[in-house]
């Protein structure tokens, strides 16, 4: 969850503010396969050690290129490749290869398998040593919790938490993750116990990453710089009847240690973030957790003072009148969404691989 602690937004227009980040971009640089230089040949060698100039070292072949069904053409430079190369000493160091319903294929470079890589090479601009790294710690990290068992965590029981967290679709196909705060009627019930209430969490980011479906997708990740990724999250954060004056301690720890997580083993799922029935007047507590967001996340941030104003943002279609849209209920729609997803969970699944 995101705590209701976030950056604070520094532009505010008719009742609404939005986050901007000075010198933020949607992306990071762009990344380009390398080309292959041809050796120089004697002569030119000669010629260019008689100008008393240095030649650059001679490059190796790349090899042939690499053709992934659904995904395209690559070059073996080409960042994935590279990437999916290291997939192999990453599954056996986590000892883990689930993530989203896709089951990662560290031998042959799988439509799926890249979408994953994917992500988590965007997260990072592109940086190889750092999107393996956080790949491992985070396959290690769903080892040590439980994901990806044969129940999925949204369906373990949670006391406390009715009416708090649902999943819907917009009718442009977008999936919604809405989280109801002011709906908390116990504080100690919903917070007091850490482990349950991150279960509880990350069991809805996991239900509405399922609805996304990346294990049958057929629509590939732009790299870095060439477009933005289809395959994200829409959340709504719903304040209104939260009282901010009075953060107990227990929510703060709760939301310092969900945006945690968030942050580190979620990269690439959010598309834009609402914030909603927040008092533009009391934005001020969202600097208190500037530190744990980017300039890239603060960015998708919008605050949005009025429930009836969020269809103006979203679109009409697949909102609930609540909310300034035509849809139904929340639980209504989340039902409608979750059968959807549940036919998709029939879609012959893709069979495991070897390490």
């Amino acid at each position: 969850m995101a705590s209701p602690l976030e950056p604070s937004p520094i532009a505010s227009t008719n009742g609404q503010a939005t986050w901007t980040t000075a010198g933020a971009t949607d992306t990071g640089p762009a990344l380009s396969a390398l080309e292959v230089v041809n050796p120089p040949s004697a002569a030119e060698a000669a010629a260019a050690s008689a100008d008393a100039t240095s030649s650059p070292p001679d490059a190796e072949p790349e090899g042939p290129e690499i053709t992934i069904e659904g995904w395209g053409t690559l070059k073996p430079s080409h960042p994935l490749i590279k990437f999916h190369k290291r997939l192999p000493a990453i599954v056996e160091a986590s000892r883990h290869r689930l993530i989203w319903g896709v089951t990662l294929n560290p031998t042959t470079p799988t439509f799926s398998t890249m979408l994953i890589l994917q992500k988590w090479l965007r997260s990072v601009a592109g940086d190889l040593d750092a999107a393996a790294a956080a790949l491992e710690s985070t396959l290690t990290w769903r080892r040590e919790f439980g994901l990806d068992g044969a129940k999925p965590i949204w369906e373990e029981t949670f006391e406390g938490f009715d009416g708090l967290g649902y999943v819907t679709h917009l009718s442009s196909g977008e999936v919604v993750t809405w989280n109801l705060y002011g709906s908390i009627k116990n504080l100690g019930e919903t917070f007091g116990d850490l482990d349950k209430f991150m279960r509880w969490r990350i069991g809805l980011m996991e239900r509405a990453m399922s609805h996304l479906d990346l294990a049958h997708t057929t629509k590939g990740i732009p790299d870095v710089g060439a477009g933005p990724d289809p395959h994200r999250l829409l959340q709504v954060h719903v304040y209104t009847g939260v009282s901010f004056l009075r953060l107990d301690s227990r929510v703060k720890t709760a939301s310092k240690k969900a945006i945690e997580v968030m942050a580190a083993h979620y990269p690439e799922t959010l598309a834009r973030k609402f914030f909603v029935g927040v008092p533009v007047l009391m934005s001020w507590v969202f600097a208190a957790v500037r530190v744990f967001v980017n300039a890239e996340t603060a960015r998708k941030f919008v605050v949005v003072s009025y429930e009836e104003t969020v269809a103006s943002e979203m679109g009409d279609k697949g909102v609930p009148k609540r909310f300034g849209g035509s849809a139904g209920e929340l639980d209504e729609l989340d039902r409608k969404a979750q059968a959807e997803a549940d036919k998709l969970a029939t879609k012959v699944p893709e069979p495991p691989h070897e390490a």
